[in-house]
């Protein structure tokens, strides 16, 4: 969500659950950007993805790196980057995401900003 609107891209490909983790982020730190935000607040599930984008856990990762880089280059024009957690009963997009996928849970997967 961006100032009450839905963000949705279906054109992201496959990978698994952290790589998805990370596309949303990055699509919402482009909307951010583009929107010409300055204190932004990016909300997501995934511990992984939220302390390592903060800079509190290192990325061992080598198929994940390439993300942590692009989320702080992308996000330079930002004057203040906030980042929480919220629990996955709390995060309404990946609920909604889920649910879009329980007809098909094999096709690509389809992010929601988070």
């Amino acid at each position: 969500m961006s100032r009450g609107k839905t963000h949705f891209r279906d054109d992201l490909g496959r990978g698994d659950n952290n790589q998805a983790e990370w596309l949303a982020l990055l699509f919402a730190a482009e909307l951010a950007v583009g929107e010409g935000a300055s204190d932004v607040l990016f909300l997501g599930d995934s511990t992984l993805v939220v302390q390592q984008a903060k800079g509190l856990w290192t990325c061992r990762s080598p198929q994940l790196r390439p993300y942590v880089e692009t989320f702080r280059t992308a996000t330079l024009p930002l004057l203040r980057v906030h980042l929480r957690q919220v629990r996955r009963s709390k995060n309404l997009a990946g609920v909604a995401l889920a649910r879009r996928h329980l007809v098909s849970p094999f096709s690509d997967f389809s992010l929601f900003e988070s």
